[in-house]
Formats: C-alpha cells, sequence, structure tokens
C-alpha cells in the first residue's frame, strides 16, 4: 500500500542512498505490509491496522541514524512526516481538548465554590465562553462532516506550536489579571485563562495521538502520490 511506502520513505529523508539503506527500507516496506495484511484478515479496518502497524515500528530515529552519511559530515536532520485522516484527527483531537479543558474548569469551579472567591461575574464569563465552546464544536463538526475521508501529510514537529500556544496562554492570564485589577476584584476573570489552556492541551493532545499512529491514512494524498 502506497501510505507505508511513503511513511517509510519520508521516516529515511536526509539518510544516505545506500544499497543498506534501500535494503532497510524494504525490509520495513514489507513488513508493515504482512502486517496490515494480518490484522485486516482478522477483521481491523485498513486505516486502524495501518495505525497500529506504525504504532508498532516506535522511534525509528535511532534506525535512520545508524544510515547517517559517513566520515563525519552532518546531514540533514529529516523533518518527520506522516499521512493522517486530517478532518477525523481535527474533529477528534479538538473533542478530546475541550473535554480535558472543561475537567479542568469544573475542578476550578469547585475549588473556588468551597473556598468562597469565586465573584458573581465569573458567571457571566462562563457562560461566554460556553457559547464560544458550542460554535468551536459546530465549526469543528461541520469541517469534518464537508470531507471526513480527506488525507493530508504532516510535519510531526510541534515544539513551535506548543511554544505559541503557551505565547497565547500567558496573554490571557495577562488579560485576567490586567481586569481582575481594573475592576478591584479578586477572581472573577479567571475563566477566561482556563479556558485558554485549551490551546496548549489540544497541540499536546495532536502530539500524543500521532505519535502512536492513531489516524494514519491507508491512502496517500493525492499530491504525496504524484511527487
Amino acid at each position: 500500500m502506497e501510505a507505508i511506502k511513503y511513511y517509510v520513505k519520508g521516516a529515511f529523508q536526509g539518510a544516505a542512498e545506500t544499497p543498506e539503506t534501500l535494503e532497510q527500507q524494504e525490509e520495513l516496506i514489507a513488513d508493515l505490509t504482512a502486517k496490515v495484511a494480518d490484522l485486516v484478515a482478522e477483521g481491523r479496518s485498513a486505516d486502524e491496522a495501518l495505525g497500529i502497524a506504525i504504532a508498532s515500528l516506535g522511534d525509528l530515529s535511532e534506525l535512520v541514524a545508524e544510515f547517517a552519511p559517513a566520515g563525519g559530515a552532518s546531514a540533514v536532520q529529516p523533518v518527520p512526516t506522516a499521512h493522517v485522516q486530517a478532518a477525523r484527527l481535527d474533529f477528534h483531537v479538538t473533542l478530546a481538548a475541550i473535554g480535558l479543558d472543561a475537567a479542568f474548569m469544573l475542578f476550578c469551579t469547585v475549588l473556588g465554590a468551597i473556598t468562597h472567591t469565586i465573584e458573581p461575574g465569573a458567571g457571566l464569563v462562563l457562560f461566554a465562553l460556553l457559547g464560544a465552546t458550542a460554535w468551536w464544536i459546530r465549526t469543528a463538526y461541520a469541517a469534518y462532516m464537508a470531507d471526513p475521508d480527506t488525507a493530508e501529510m504532516r510535519e510531526l514537529v510541534y515544539k513551535p506550536r506548543i511554544m505559541k500556544a503557551l505565547g497565547l496562554w500567558a496573554g490571557a492570564c495577562f488579560v485576567a489579571m490586567v481586569m481582575n485589577m481594573a475592576t478591584g476584584t479578586d477572581f472573577w476573570f479567571w475563566p477566561v485563562w482556563v479556558a485558554a489552556t485549551v490551546l496548549p492541551i489540544r497541540v499536546l493532545v495532536e502530539r500524543w495521538v500521532t505519535r502512536r499512529g492513531m489516524f494514519a491514512s491507508a491512502v496517500a494524498p493525492e499530491g504525496a502520490a504524484a511527487a
């Protein structure tokens, strides 16, 4: 299957093109193909079988490093990529991130109620956030239903995205503090920074999912197939 070929070739980007490298790639492709076939025979779907097979390989970086150019030449580290079911991945990651953030919000609400530190105005902020959450879920669902089977190749580089998300979260915390000081209250604008934690949570959830081969696409995107 083409998706296996592109996954293995992508993992070996930057490695020296030698007979040994090509042989190793062919072995991995053959092993993955056989494993996927076995899983499909057991009743798994093609996408599910591909995800399980890829996850069973683990991290290929150490294996690829063995094929780095000799003589001290520095190889350009390949950018790890994966063919994913983009619509399904985005929708389910969004739902998971919102669920985790909602649990955190509930914990903070209960904690504030117990300690009597929640100002009445926090209810208005919570209500506004509830509306924003409903809109986000509706938008994500509409995008998913528009083309649920779409697949694309994505770079599995998450550090810059995590840093950006943390920066936005810090900005939300700053806004909450300013609003508290401006209104002379102690604890009413807190739902904003709690809700903003969904930004880094979403990136972390996507990283966790993709590293385990979940939502891997059994069919390579058209652009990748043409290449």
